[in-house]
C-alpha cells in the first residue's frame, strides 16, 4: 500500500508538471526515489519482500529508458520515470516472467499509447509521405537499412536458441528487441562505405553465425527444421520492415519527443500494471490468430 500510494503521489505531480510545462523535474524524481527506497526497505523488513526483484526491475528499465533516450525517443526525465516506476511497483501475484515490472510497464505504456496516440501520427506519416519514400531510397539509408538488419539478423541469431529453449518466444519482445537494435544501428551510418562495413565486421559475423548454430544444435534442435528457419525468416523480416517505417518516419517527427507529454501515459502504464489489461489484450490477440 505504501508503494502504490507513493506511486499515486508522484504520478499525479509528473502528469501536472508535464502536462504544463513539459518538464518532469529531477528534484521530483529524486524524493520519489528516497521515498521509494525507505518503502521498499520497510517492507523487505517487515513484510518479507524481496528488495533485490525491486532493484533488478529498476535497473532493467534505467538501461531500457538510456537507449530510447540515445535513440532521441525519450526525454532524460521520462528514462528516469520509467526506472523509478519499475522499481517502485510491487511484485505481481502468480506472475512467474522474468522482470514483470518492467515488461508489463513497458507494454502497458506502449499500448495504452499507441491507441492514443495512432490518429496524431497515422496523419502526420501521410502528410510526409514523400519526403518519407524518397528519404527511404537515399545511399546512405540503403547502407543504414542493410546495416541494421544484418544487426538484427545477427542478435537474434544468436538469442532465439535461448527463447526456444525456455519456451517463452512472445512477438510482442521480439518486435520491441528488434526495434531497439535496428535504430541503434541506422542512426549511425553517416556515410555510404557498405564494402568497409563488411571487411571491418568479417570476423565478428562469421563467429556469430557459428556461436548462434551451435547454440541452437544444443539447445533447441527443433529449431533448425526447415518450417522453423521459415518463420524466424518471416519474423525477422516483418520486424526489421516495421522497424525501418517507425525510424525513418521518426526521423521526420523528431518534435514528438516535445509534443507528447510521456509522463501521462506512463503513469497510465503503471495504473494498468495493476490490472489484467496486458492478459486481457494477449487473449484478444491470441483470439485473432
Amino acid at each position: 500500500m505504501f508503494l502504490f500510494s507513493l506511486i499515486l503521489i508522484i504520478g499525479a505531480i509528473t502528469t501536472f508538471t508535464d502536462l504544463k510545462s513539459r518538464k518532469i523535474y529531477n528534484q521530483h524524481l529524486a524524493i520519489g526515489a528516497v521515498l521509494g527506497l525507505i518503502a521498499t526497505a520497510y517492507t523487505a523488513v517487515f513484510r518479507d519482500e524481496d528488495i533485490l526483484f525491486h532493484a533488478m526491475n529498476g535497473l532493467v528499465a534505467f538501461l531500457i529508458g538510456f537507449i530510447l533516450h540515445r535513440s532521441a525517443l525519450w526525454k532524460g526525465g521520462d528514462a528516469k520515470l520509467f526506472a523509478l516506476y519499475a522499481f517502485l511497483m510491487p511484485p505481481p501475484i502468480d506472475n512467474n516472467i522474468l522482470l514483470p515490472n518492467v515488461i508489463n510497464l513497458f507494454f502497458c505504456s506502449f499500448i495504452g499509447g499507441m491507441v492514443i496516440l495512432s490518429p496524431i501520427f497515422i496523419k502526420d506519416i501521410f502528410i510526409n509521405r514523400s519526403i518519407i519514400v524518397k528519404e527511404l531510397f537515399l545511399p546512405t539509408k540503403f547502407q543504414a537499412f542493410l546495416q541494421g538488419s544484418l544487426r538484427v539478423f545477427f542478435l537474434s541469431w544468436i538469442l532465439f536458441p535461448f527463447y526456444f529453449f525456455v519456451k517463452n518466444i512472445n512477438p510482442f519482445i521480439i518486435l520491441a528487441t528488434s526495434y531497439i537494435i535496428f535504430s541503434w544501428h541506422y542512426d549511425k551510418v553517416r556515410r555510404y562505405d557498405i564494402i568497409g562495413f563488411f571487411k571491418r565486421n568479417f570476423i565478428e559475423l562469421s563467429v556469430g553465425i557459428l556461436f548462434g548454430f551451435l547454440a541452437r544444435l544444443w539447445l533447441a534442435p527443433n529449431s533448425l527444421s526447415y518450417p522453423s528457419l521459415i518463420r524466424y525468416i518471416t519474423i525477422i523480416m516483418l520486424s526489421i520492415t516495421i522497424s525501418t517505417c517507425i525510424r525513418t518516419a521518426l526521423n521526420h517527427l523528431k518534435e514528438y519527443r516535445d509534443r507528447v507529454p510521456f509522463a501521462p501515459l506512463l503513469f497510465m502504464g503503471c495504473i494498468l500494471s495493476y490490472t489484467p489489461f496486458l492478459t486481457w489484450f494477449m487473449q484478444i490477440r491470441q483470439a485473432f490468430r
